[in-house]
């Protein structure tokens, strides 16, 4: 029997889990290692972050995964031995004939002075919670919403946070409100090009959002955000993306090239290392015909990846089928508010360039978020 360990229980390793075990059945031994006991459904947190939902609502036990048999290890993974084939954890080691690595990122706001001790973001349940609380103490003055580095995950979230604000604070009769908005970026959502861009400023302006480009965080002080080209900011509430970073077992591994994550093959999803995969955020994935370099980290991309891996595992195991390769598809939703969403939908390996489509804000967008979400609770457990 073939041992498959997959690392991490998030989008990406809960989908490879689940595919595995319904193509293979007992013929492998699948074993999931996550430190949190809930799978947590982050594409809600900006939902949750104005009231419109609760934690319970957002989360799964992820040990409702061994009646389907795949067996979850609640564990810290300390160190990928790759030369011995075996993962060290917190737990019992675990040896492997394959390896998935779906670790994501994970977050250093004390890389930036001030950051931790005056900020606020959305990249974990927990400290969504907090936020929603500074949000519902929020009275009115200025509210700073920003990225602090590049890249991050939900290349749409801190656009969704400013608008959802702005609608939320609105809503309550909170007219004394501002909103500002600082990214490195040189534009809004990069990624999928001027065109779109260019409309998700649009919404921005619309709303008398007022946005900085180009603006790299140096420091935070109490009640002021200040830049690496000498400007300033002020606020009174602060949200801001937090630098993410790679986690610490992949980078002692030697996993990582200079991009700081780890370097795989765009269609197959391979690591240089043999039987040794990895999907999601963890990932640097060229996109040499795009409009960046490397494709934004996304937990539609982690989907997709880890269907691919999973398939093309299975396949090798059971000797018969045809590999596939991974066509880099993805889209992705952006809540603008008043109960409407943007949709934003396309492949971006096509060539000669990513070929994207944008959906202007609709109610139709804002029910398909929410169906989606509704399937995924249910579906992979």
């Amino acid at each position: 029997m073939k041992t498959i360990a997959i690392l991490g229980g998030g989008i990406g390793g809960l989908v490879a889990a689940n595919i595995l075990r319904d193509k293979l059945g007992d013929r492998v031994d699948i074993k999931l290692v996550e430190r949190k006991r809930n799978f947590q459904f982050s594409p809600s947190y900006p939902w949750m972050m104005i009231g419109s939902r609760e934690p319970e609502q957002v989360q799964r036990n992820l040990d409702l995964l061994e009646k389907k048999g795949i067996r979850v290890q609640h564990s810290e993974v300390r160190s990928i031995e790759l030369d011995e084939q075996a993962v060290k954890t917190s737990g019992p080691e675990i040896q492997y004939d394959y390896l998935i690595i779906a670790l994501g990122a994970e977050y250093a706001q004390e890389q930036i002075p001030g950051l931790a001790e005056n900020s606020y973001h959305i990249y974990d349940l927990d400290a969504t919670l907090k936020f929603k609380k500074a949000v519902e103490d929020f009275s009115g003055g200025t509210i700073a919403v920003g990225i602090s580095r590049l890249p991050f995950k939900c290349p749409a979230a801190p656009y969704e946070v400013a608008l959802l604000l702005d609608y939320h604070l609105k809503k309550r009769g909170i007219d004394r409100a501002k909103i500002n908005f600082f990214t490195p970026e040189g534009m809004p959502l990069p990624a999928a090009g001027a065109d779109i861009g260019g409309r998700a400023l649009e919404f921005l302006k619309s709303r008398d959002i007022e946005c900085s480009f180009k603006a790299k965080l140096k420091e935070v002080k109490t009640s002021e955000v200040h830049f690496e080209d000498g400007s300033t900011t002020s606020f009174d509430l602060l949200f801001c993306v937090p630098p993410h970073i790679p986690p610490e077992p992949v980078v002692k591994a030697g996993l990582i090239d200079q991009t700081r994550w780890i370097p795989v093959d765009p269609k197959t999803l391979r690591t240089k290392h043999e039987n040794v995969y990895a999907v999601g955020d963890v990932t640097s994935v060229p996109t040499p015909s795009g409009y960046v370099p490397y494709l934004p980290k996304a937990g539609v991309f982690a989907h997709g990846q880890a269907e691919l891996v999973a398939h093309n595992i299975a396949t090798e195991i059971k000797g018969r089928g045809n590999e596939k390769s991974w066509d880099g598809h993805g889209s992705c939703f952006l809540e603008v508010g008043y109960g409407q969403a943007a949709y934003v939908k396309g492949g971006w390996f096509t060539k000669p360039r990513p070929s994207i489509k944008f959906y202007k804000p609709s109610r139709i967008w804002h029910m398909q978020k929410f169906l989606f979400e509704k399937y995924w609770m249910r579906h992979w457990f």
